[in-house]
């Protein structure tokens, strides 16, 4: 079940209800609290990007049962791969249980007593960001349990641009983990319903925004980081053009900087035989590049020049190959080519073959917001 957003009130500094993006889109908690005021006892997968645990702890405390959190925790303080444990909130005095540790996927006991899970979690429209391989396991746990998912739709950025393989079937992970485009362009509520088609006994109701679409290519206001590495939303929509690098310890993309996955380099890099190398080809897939230097690092940073036409799988592939063309050697200290299959999903690396899958891909995507939806 999808529901839209319901009449908002005004907007104000402390008002929960809405949260604007360039005055052109809206998300609502109103139908979601409407939802729980019956009392059912509830859980939350979140984290304190968002307001809604403050809110929900405020306005129905005694049905508020437990906290969920994803990759990092839930205040965001755990770096990327790093496990998290078990806690209490301090505040709120009810269990925050990790889906990153121990275990993965909610356990009958996390479960135990809990009519609803809500999801309010900011993910970023690509498949190897692990939110979305947690929100299918909470999708089959509460399943398994009955206990019915609520999922508070959020923006992606950069809207609907899909680019990427398709996985082998041979090669799902938790990085992996569903039958999508590595840049699959989904909301986590489109997610969730694409998900839960083949998830038996799932209840599910996604709350829409209102005003957005997946033609919207702008950022929009107080962007949080929804992991340490994506700081910015530039850092969010460049992030399937770099995150290959996680694969190639040799290769610097300022993960730890203010330009997080917006530039590519090595101290033994030359940036102008790369750019030479790769700049028409690029331009193609919507990408531009330009010479950048930080700490002992030289490189490119790279920016979107054509939205309409961008691609950044494909953009981070030709520059992947012509690094290895380049600088076989240094690129290859500590390489971890098993990594990238595991990003990839697979071991197409040529844009050329993606394009039937991703025709069929695009008969099997969920868009909540089409005209008429």
């Amino acid at each position: 079940m999808v529901e839209d957003y319901t009449t908002l009130p005004p907007y104000g500094a402390d008002n929960y209800d809405i949260i604007p993006s360039m005055k052109r889109f809206s998300v609502s908690f109103d139908a979601l609290i409407r939802k729980l005021q019956d009392g059912q006892p509830f859980g939350l997968l979140s984290q304190q990007t968002s307001p809604l645990g403050k809110m929900l702890h405020e306005r129905l405390p005694r049905a508020f049962k437990a906290v969920f959190s994803a990759e990092h925790g839930y205040f965001g303080l755990a770096a990327p791969g790093e496990k998290t444990d078990n806690t209490r909130h301090p505040r709120w005095r009810i269990p925050v249980f990790s889906l990153y540790g121990a275990t993965r996927k909610p356990t009958p006991y996390m479960l135990q007593g809990l009519k609803r899970i809500v999801v309010d979690l900011q993910d970023i429209g690509i498949r190897c960001y692990t939110y979305l391989a947690t929100l299918k396991l909470v999708l089959e746990a509460a399943a398994e349990q009955d206990v019915e998912v609520v999922v508070l739709d959020r923006p992606v950025p950069f809207g609907g641009v899909v680019d990427g393989p398709l996985p082998d079937a041979d090669h799902m992970s938790f990085v992996c983990p569903a039958n999508l485009p590595l840049c699959h362009g989904m909301t986590i509520g489109e997610e969730a319903v694409f998900l839960a088609a083949d998830i038996p006994h799932v209840r599910l109701s996604v709350v829409k925004m209102k005003g957005w679409n997946h033609a919207l290519r702008e950022p929009w206001p107080d962007f949080l980081p929804p992991s340490p590495g994506i700081k910015s939303w530039d850092a969010a929509v460049l992030y399937p053009a770099t995150v290959f690098t996680e694969a190639f310890p040799a290769l610097d993309t300022d993960r730890a900087g203010n330009l997080a996955f917006r530039v590519l380099g090595a101290s033994w890099m030359d940036p102008q035989r790369l750019i030479r190398d790769t700049a028409e080809t690029v331009r193609r897939y919507g990408v531009a590049l330009r010479e950048y230097r930080w700490g002992t690092n030289a490189g490119v940073l790279l920016s979107v020049a054509e939205p309409n036409r961008y691609r950044p799988v494909a953009a981070g592939m030709t520059l992947l190959k012509a690094i290895r063309r380049r600088w076989p050697k240094p690129l290859a200290e500590g390489a971890r080519d098993e990594w990238l299959v595991k990003l990839l999903g697979g071991t197409s690396q040529d844009p050329a073959a993606w394009t039937r899958p991703l025709a069929t891909y695009a008969k099997r995507r969920v868009n909540l917001y089409a005209k008429g939806r």
